[in-house]
């Protein structure tokens, strides 16, 4: 499977919007794109006025110490760890005014990471958690939006999580989420998706690996440290999130949520993912 490379979508965007800020007025020709049409800006008028979804913009959120900037793309991320299997449907929508009907963004990357069962990332480096996992790339992967702005990741629930860090606080503890970065345009947007907390207090009380893992141990310090909710979350808090709807399945979960970018998403710079 081939990666994507996010230092280069990013180098690659800033000097296309920096040549081209005065304009979408730029002349074919050369290294440059064409500049928009009359045509063009009604036909993104009617996707708008046409379009099936309600958008609520998505808020923002940070990466997270765990995010690296190239992953593969694939469909199923798990690799084989324990835990309840999951199937993540991504809807990625074009809020161009919030709270607007708006249409569906094909053609957009969905890069999502998230910790195993037990709480822990790959590829992280000696003394941030309880396993060196250098190199691994589970739970990780990205796809691209089918023409209903669509994609579908089979994985499993994560685990909650915890980064020692210099006090203070001296420690972080994160309640279950998944991290999503979408590429569309020049619009990068990073944000996290959550789980219901009755729906994750029913598997940490009876439903391994979670069950082991209710509390953690940091790593050299001999300290443990207990489960959060989302009720105890900061980031979830100050966020203002609302965990995904769940539906459950003979063999575990399906989960959905809707991601609202504010971008015209009509031109995409495919050149840049190739």
């Amino acid at each position: 499977m081939k990666g994507i490379d996010r230092r280069r979508f990013i180098r690659a965007a800033s000097a296309v919007a920096g040549a081209g800020m005065s304009g979408m007025a730029m002349a074919q020709g050369g290294d440059g794109r064409a500049a928009i049409t009359k045509a063009q800006q009604e036909a993104l008028a009617r996707q708008r006025q046409g379009g099936t979804l309600t958008c609520v913009r998505t808020l923002e959120s940070n990466d997270g110490p765990y995010y690296y900037p190239s992953s593969l793309a694939r469909p199923a991320l798990a690799e084989g760890r324990k835990g309840v299997r999951l199937r993540l449907g991504i809807t990625i929508a074009n809020a161009v005014v919030e709270g607007d009907t708006c249409s569906p963004l094909p053609a957009a990357v969905v890069d999502v990471w998230h910790a195993d069962a037990e709480g822990q990332y790959s590829n992280v480096g000696t003394g941030l958690q309880q396993t060196l996992t250098v190199g691994e790339t589970f739970c990780r992967g990205h796809l691209v939006t089918d023409d209903n702005g669509y994609v579908e990741f089979d994985t499993i629930v994560p685990g909650w999580e915890f980064i020692e860090t210099p006090a203070p606080p001296g420690v972080v503890r994160r309640t279950t989420h998944i991290h999503v970065k979408v590429f569309s345009d020049f619009k990068v947007t990073t944000t996290q998706l959550y789980f219901p907390d009755d729906y994750m207090n029913e598997l940490y009380a009876g439903v391994q690996p979670y069950t082991a893992n209710r509390s953690m141990e940091g790593p050299g310090s001999g300290r443990r440290y207990e489960r959060i909710t989302n009720s105890e979350d900061r980031e979830f808090l100050s966020s203002q999130s609302r965990p995904m709807s769940l539906e459950r399945t003979a063999d575990g979960i399906v989960a959905k949520a809707t991601i609202g970018l504010v971008t015209l998403g009509t031109r995409r710079l495919q050149t840049l993912f190739r």
